[in-house]
C-alpha cells in the first residue's frame, strides 16, 4: 500500500516518542510505500540519517511546522513542544491534502504524538484513518502532590485541567469518532477512547514499544552470566518529571538504607525534576547512594543495564517505558506502580506493581519488596529471567507489523465495501 504516516516525533537519533516514531516508519515500510509528516526542527536530523543509509528507500520525508530553539527552563520549553504541535497539526493538513492529491493513498496512519488531548484533523482526508496508539489520560493522585516540587504540581494541574477540557473538545471527539481504528497503549486510554467513541469497536490495544531480533539479542546477552552479589543495583530513566515519582523511590530507599543494605541508584537522565531530587536526596542522607545523570554511549548504556538488578520507576504516568522494557530484556526486575502501561507489562512473575495508595504506604510496600530481594538474592536471578523472556516473546517487531497490517487490511477492506 501506498500511506501516509503523520508523526512529529519521528527522529531515528532521539529517544522516547521519536524512538517510537522512528521504529514504527522502519518496520512498517518492509510491507508499504510510506510518505511521513514531520516537524521540520528535524529536518538536519532526516538529512543526515538519510546520507548514511539510516532511511529505506521507500520512505519519504516532509516537513511541517515552525519551530525556535529550546528554552532553557525545561518546564517551559516542555509548553513550547506543546504549542508547536498545535501549529504542526494545523500546518501538517494543509500539507497532507496537496501530498494525497498527487500521491493517491490507501490509508493515513497518525503515530505520534500518542496523546488523545490533541485532535488530529487527518481524518478530512477522506480515506481510511488509523490513530494511534493513544495515551494521554492517566491521572497523577492529589494525594501525591507533595512529592512534587512547586513547577512539578503547577505542571500537573494543568495537564489534569487539560484532561477535563479535551474530552469535551469537538475536534478531539471527531478525530476519535472518524476514525476507522484506534489505537490505545493503556487500559486508561482504552477506557476514554470507549466513553469518545461510545462503543469498544475498531479499538485495541497496541504498545508503541518493540524490537527487532538484534535489539532483543543485544540486551538479553546478559541475562545467562548476570551477577546477584554484591552492592544492590537500581536503575532508573526518562525525562524525569513529577510524574516518575522519583521522590517516592528515595523515600523507600532511605527505609532500605536503615535497614543496612548497601546499594546504589543510577538515575540516567535529566528532567525539570533533579534539582528538587537532589535537595530530596540531601535530605534523606542519601547522597553517596543516588548516582545523577551521566551520558553514555549506548554500548556503556546496554552494559549498565546489564549490570542492574531492579528497575526502580513508580512513574503515575508511565505509557510504554522504554528503559524499562530494555531493563527487563537485560534481567533486571521491575518495580513500578500499579497503572498506565507497566501494569500490562509487568506480571508478578517477572516483577513487582505496587498499589496506588499514600505516599508513606507506597514507599514502604516499596521499601519491602527491595528488602525481600535482598534477602533472597535468587529471585533477583529467576524473576530477572522471566521478565527478559516476557520482553522478547511479546514485544517482537514481527508481532508489531502483524497487528497494524491486519488493521491496515481490514479499514481498507471495509471503505471499499
Amino acid at each position: 500500500m501506498k500511506i501516509l504516516i503523520s508523526a512529529i516525533a519521528c527522529n531515528p537519533y532521539l529517544g522516547s516518542e521519536s524512538h517510537f516514531g522512528f521504529s514504527a516508519v522502519k518496520c512498517l515500510a518492509r510491507d508499504h510505500e510510506l510518505f511521513v509528516i514531520t516537524t521540520s526542527r528535524d529536518r538536519a536530523d532526516i538529512e543526515k540519517a538519510t546520507a548514511a543509509g539510516l532511511i529505506p528507500p521507500n520512505v519519504h520525508y516532509c516537513f511541517a511546522g515552525t519551530f525556535h530553539p529550546w528554552h532553557p527552563n525545561r518546564m517551559r520549553a516542555r509548553l513550547q513542544g506543546w504549542r508547536e504541535y498545535v501549529h504542526f497539526v494545523r500546518d501538517s493538513l494543509a500539507l497532507a491534502q496537496e501530498l494525497h492529491r498527487r500521491e493517491k493513498f490507501d490509508l493515513v496512519h497518525h503515530l505520534t504524538y500518542t496523546t488523545s488531548r490533541v485532535a488530529s484533523p487527518m481524518w478530512r482526508l477522506g480515506i481510511p484513518f488509523v490513530y494511534g496508539p493513544l495515551c494521554g489520560n492517566e491521572p497523577f493522585p492529589f494525594r501525591l502532590f507533595p512529592l512534587l516540587s512547586g513547577s512539578g504540581m503547577t505542571f500537573e494541574l494543568v495537564r489534569k485541567l487539560h484532561n477535563v477540557f479535551s474530552r469535551f473538545s469537538p475536534a478531539v471527539r471527531r478525530s476519535v469518532c472518524r476514525a476507522d481504528h484506534v489505537f490505545a497503549i493503556t487500559a486508561e486510554a482504552e477506557q476514554l477512547l470507549r466513553a469518545l467513541r461510545g462503543s469498544a469497536a475498531g479499538i485495541s490495544q497496541l504498545s508503541p514499544g518493540f524490537y527487532s531480533p538484534a535489539a532483543i539479542a543485544a540486551f538479553s546477552r546478559f541475562v545467562p552470566e548476570k551477577k546477584v552479589n554484591g552492592e544492590l543495583r537500581l536503575y532508573a530513566a526518562g525525562h524525569l518529571g513529577g510524574q516518575k515519582c522519583i521522590a517516592l523511590a528515595l523515600r523507600a530507599l532511605a527505609l532500605v538504607k536503615k535497614n543496612g543494605v548497601k546499594f546504589c541508584y543510577h538515575l540516567g537522565a535529566g528532567g525539570p525534576e533533579i534539582p528538587h531530587l537532589k535537595k530530596l536526596a540531601a535530605q534523606l542522607d542519601l547522597v553517596a547512594e543516588v548516582k545523577f545523570g551521566g551520558s553514555m554511549s549506548r554500548e556503556a548504556y546496554q552494559q549498565e543495564l546489564g549490570d542492574t538488578h531492579i528497575y526502580l520507576l513508580p512513574s503515575m504516568r508511565e505509557t510504554v517505558g522504554l528503559t524499562m522494557l530494555e531493563a527487563m530484556l537485560a534481567g533486571a526486575v521491575p518495580i513500578v506502580a500499579d497503572n498506565g502501561g507497566p501494569r500490562l507489562t509487568v506480571t508478578p512473575e517477572c516483577g513487582y506493581k505496587i498499589p496506588i495508595s499514600s505516599p508513606q504506604r507506597m514507599a514502604a510496600a516499596i521499601a519491602e519488596v527491595i528488602l525481600a530481594l535482598d534477602r533472597d538474592r535468587r529471585l533477583l536471578a529467576e524473576k530477572g529471567k522471566l521478565a527478559s523472556q516476557r520482553i522478547a516473546q511479546l514485544y517482537t517487531e514481527d508481532h508489531y507489523r502483524e497487528t497494524v497490517n491486519a488493521v491496515y487490511q481490514s479499514v481498507v477492506r471495509a471503505k471499499a465495501d
